[in-house]
């Protein structure tokens, strides 16, 4: 099949969805499928324009942007590549960039499949202006992408039960995966522990710096569990500004409590994964939160999660089952859960090997891709 996957990021932009897009578009290239990344420019450096990169084709297109990733727009329209096309899947319904290219995709004969993601999340954003506007931006974008498409797809529960009660829309859930190494990797704390210097019992936050996440929470938290375990110390690890986190954990006086490592390498991530008590994601916001990959990396290692009760994660994450949930912006609340898994090792031992049974790999959701791809 000739497989185009729509995204307004790839490759060498590192994120989420970016890493997501890769690991799809790798997969299918290696079994044997030609398979595409339609992209923007933005991000890309000096890289060419069209390249193969892991036996995937990218087309880097001129667009223009409105201030946000998101409202990124297409200047032009590869048509024959799309006319072309076997299928063509666009990722995430709030980018301007994917539902344009999936209207053109659509008016040219191919089949098309939108993967749909924080549908209606803005409504909980703590920017007043964005409350007001995004919501009708959002459901603008979600009825063009249900028109523009053939076969609608979800990585998140919540987005399911929103486009089957308020758009009458039926979907089918596709995860996120992991590579299947991660399963088999031998345990790397020690590696961790010897390179940071560190033999104190840790949590662990991965993903971007952003004020989105509530790692101003998760440092406030830090401080009150201190207090109780004051052995305990936080490792943040990804990119982004760490100077108004740095200054919060100075002013709360556990500057030597935190460790901020910037963007790592996937051994040194997994080697703090492995280290710590628990994986701790204290975002406030349901837009940030649709299918978190932290969680699932964190349950491949048998680690439990401590998480704000915000998007996708009630729905994948059980209280006292596979982890502990927590409501969002409430740092006590939080202490507390980092308390009880700091005091209960067995307890965080049960909850992670509970979580490690619903992990898939990138391999299995390729599989499951592809089938549907090949039906209709």
């Amino acid at each position: 099949m000739k497989i185009i996957h729509i995204a307004h990021h790839y490759w060498p932009v590192v994120g989420g969805l970016e890493n997501v897009v890769r690991a799809l578009a790798e997969g299918m290239a290696r079994r044997g499928h030609e398979a595409h990344v339609i992209t923007s420019q933005y991000g890309a450096g000096n890289r060419p324009r069209e390249e193969v990169i892991n036996g995937v084709y990218i087309h880097r297109v001129k667009s223009t942007r409105f201030g946000y990733p998101d409202l990124t727009y297409p200047l032009e329209v590869p048509g024959g590549i799309l006319r072309n096309a076997d299928i063509v899947h666009g990722h995430s319904q709030n980018s301007l960039f994917t539902v344009k290219m999936i209207e053109e995709a659509k008016r040219l004969g191919a089949r098309t499949v939108v993967h749909f993601m924080a549908v209606d999340a803005f409504n909980d954003h703590p920017s007043r202006l964005i409350r007001l506007l995004a919501p009708r931006y959002g459901k603008r974008n979600v009825k063009k992408a249900i028109e523009a498409s053939d076969v609608r797809l979800v990585k998140s529960f919540r987005d399911m039960e929103i486009l089957r009660s308020k758009y009458s829309i039926k979907t089918e859930y596709i995860p996120d995966g992991i590579d299947e190494e991660l399963l088999g990797k031998p345990n790397m704390a020690e590696e961790f522990r010897r390179k940071y210097d560190i033999q104190d019992p840790l949590i662990v936050y991965v993903g971007r710096l952003h004020k989105l996440k509530g790692i101003d929470i998760l440092i406030k938290a830090l401080a009150i569990a201190t207090k109780e375990e004051p052995n305990l110390k936080a490792v943040i690890i990804g990119p982004g500004d760490q100077r108004p986190y740095r200054e919060l954990a100075n002013k709360l006086g556990i500057s030597d409590k935190v460790l901020f490592t910037g963007f790592v390498d996937e051994d040194i991530k997994i080697g703090a994964l492995d280290t710590s008590i628990a994986l701790v994601l204290p975002s406030v916001s349901n837009y940030v939160e649709v299918f978190s990959l932290a969680i699932t990396e964190a349950w491949a290692r048998r680690k439990p999660v401590i998480a704000s009760a915000v998007g996708e994660i009630p729905y994948r994450v059980k209280h006292m089952i596979n982890g502990l949930l927590v409501p969002p912006r409430d740092s006590t609340a939080l202490a507390e859960a980092i308390v009880t898994l700091a005091q209960d090792r067995e307890l965080g031992r049960r909850l992670g090997a509970e979580g490690r049974k619903s992990v898939l790999t990138w391999d299995e959701i390729v599989s499951k891709l592809l089938s549907i791809y090949s039906c209709g």
